[in-house]
């Protein structure tokens, strides 16, 4: 009988290390799996708030666009317009406010394509991602008098959801590079390997720190482009540091056809 009790009692000795051990992982991988359940849940809010917030930019920037010369340009038309009435039996000063109302109408037109444009480029639509690139970077350089080189040895069409956020993606980068980095240069490089679509963005300038990635001023940007990453599966990484610079890839695996 005593025997059997120390086999019993060693038994249950033995026993209770491994058990511990059991409870020990389980309750660590319940917590791992809610921590990360939480940070995902806290990274696809923070998306949502940029994707929101970056629509809500959108919508401002089009509204003001509209009111400020649309509006303007519209309401002058109709006093233009207005005015013909008065001068019925003067034909020169008839045909005088009929120019200045077609050259109105005509400014019109013109801004309400520029608006257009800027919502969907027409390069971008009509002869795809690598063309837009070059345009941008073209057009950007030109407007700013800084070099904005383009290198890219490929030519190909993708899906027009990633040439999209990939295109807003490098606007955004120069963009913040252009106010921030203070650089002599700007390099927008496309490659393709391995059926994986990479796109770097890399300034020679002033650099930042890491943590000022979380500032409004910059987070909001990152954020926006992550969230752009998201739709596609794509993703955003970046090597800054203090006074070498920024450089930023972006990574999308291509599906295979």
């Amino acid at each position: 009988m005593n025997e059997v009790k120390i086999v019993i009692l060693g038994t249950i000795a033995m026993l209770l290390p491994v058990s511990a051990i059991i409870l020990f992982v389980v309750v660590y991988y319940r917590r791992q799996r809610i921590q990360r359940a939480a940070h995902e849940e806290a990274l696809h809010q923070a998306m949502l708030e940029a994707s929101v917030g970056s629509q809500e930019v959108v919508r401002r920037q089009i509204g003001g666009d509209l009111h400020d010369e649309i509006g303007a340009l519209l309401s002058a038309t109709r006093m233009s317009l207005s005015q013909l009435n008065k001068y019925s039996e003067n034909e020169s000063k008839r045909t005088l406010l009929l120019g200045r109302t077609e050259e109105l109408l005509n400014e019109a037109l013109h801004n309400v394509r520029r608006i257009s444009k800027d919502l969907m480029p027409s390069t971008l639509d009509e002869f795809g991602l690598i063309e837009a690139l070059k345009d941008f970077s073209q057009k950007m350089t030109l407007h700013t008098n800084l070099p904005i080189h383009f290198i890219c040895d490929i030519n190909a069409r993708y899906d027009a959801k990633i040439e999209l956020a990939l295109y807003r993606s490098t606007q955004e980068l120069v963009n913040n590079a252009l106010k921030h980095a203070e650089a002599k240069e700007i390099k927008i490089t496309l490659t393709e390997n391995k059926n994986t679509l990479r796109l770097e963005v890399s300034d020679n300038g002033k650099g930042f720190d890491l943590e000022g990635v979380n500032q409004p001023s910059r987070g909001i940007g990152i954020k926006n482009i992550e969230s752009r990453m998201s739709l596609i599966k794509g993703q955003l990484k970046f090597d800054v540091e203090i006074g070498r610079g920024s450089t930023f890839i972006i990574t999308v695996a291509l599906s295979e056809s």
